[in-house]
């Protein structure tokens, strides 16, 4: 092949750790599309807690990532592929935007309010999972965010319904989420991440999604 085709194909290839972050945010998409959280856990099918729900499986991994220590030698790797993650993420809810409809000049405007968003519950949920704090207090968490179902506010700060009391039914499903996301948080693997692979636990009529989720066929 001609020298400049190929200085050119190289210049134009995917760096690794974007495939990588593209293979791991399709494995949250997977992760998040399991029929079981809509059918058992009481998560609403709309739009709002799909969202949501994408949003808790992309943050864990990222959190995950970010939180390894300065001093591990695979710490630079883990930033990086957290923000590769991370970027996926935004491109892809950008790209849905635009699907829908959304004009040139309000996407912007909506990934604005979108990324204050996603900051908030990557934030919050690191918070609880670092201070170690109870069950309850994240299934209150995961209630009033992923099972607010038709209640999540699109024109809210932070889509965080806040004031409104908690179901018992609703409670019940929120503690069931708290548990699978405690269980998700320890069953998380540092160099499966690094190489585009996650282990998710089982949920309930979903045997599969305990194997090791990896998406690079798909790509």
């Amino acid at each position: 092949m001609h020298p400049l085709l190929d200085k050119l194909k190289s210049v134009f290839k995917p760096r690794p750790v974007k495939l990588i972050g593209d293979r791991l945010y399709v494995a949250c998409v997977t992760q998040s599309r399991l029929p079981a959280f809509y059918l058992d856990y009481g998560v609403d099918d709309a739009i709002g807690a799909r969202f949501e729900l994408l949003t808790f499986h992309v943050g864990l991994v990222v959190t995950r990532l970010k939180s390894l220590p300065a001093t591990d030698p695979r710490h630079d790797q883990a930033q990086e592929t957290a923000q590769a993650l991370f970027d996926s993420f935004l491109l892809a809810l950008d790209s849905t935007l635009r699907e829908q409809g959304v004009g040139d000049l309000s996407v912007p405007k909506k990934m604005k309010k979108l990324g204050q968003v996603i900051y908030t519950r990557l934030k919050h949920w690191d918070d609880l999972w670092r201070d170690n704090v109870s069950l309850t207090a994240q299934a209150d968490y995961a209630a009033r965010t992923i099972l607010a179902g038709s209640d999540y506010a699109d024109d809210e700060a932070d889509g965080e319904t806040t004031n409104q009391a908690i179901s018992a039914a609703v409670l019940e499903h929120a503690q069931a989420f708290a548990i699978y996301a405690q269980a998700a948080q320890a069953s998380f693997r540092i160099d499966e991440a690094l190489h585009g692979r996650l282990m998710f636990p089982a949920l309930e009529n979903e045997p599969d999604s305990a194997n090791l989720v990896t998406s690079g066929e798909e790509l």
